[in-house]
């Protein structure tokens, strides 16, 4: 159990790092982008993620501007 939970631990911190790394994180749901340290990217399902380097990138992918954060 306790190799089990380092496991989750790590994965999280991974999958943590990879969001913040990014400078904007899109919803492939919602076609919603945001800063990476918006808190509606820690509570978005990991495999809705996308990930973009700029805002224009985004814009362009089709992605509204979260109105939460505002990015």
């Amino acid at each position: 159990m306790k190799k089990f939970l380092a496991l989750v631990i790590a994965a999280v911190v991974l999958m943590t790092a990879q969001v913040l790394a990014s400078n904007y994180v899109g919803n492939a749901n919602s076609k919603k982008f945001h800063y990476a340290d918006c808190s509606a990217v820690t509570k978005m399902n990991p495999s809705n993620r996308v990930e973009f380097n700029s805002r224009d990138e985004a814009i362009n992918a089709g992605y509204i501007p979260c109105k939460k954060c505002s990015p």
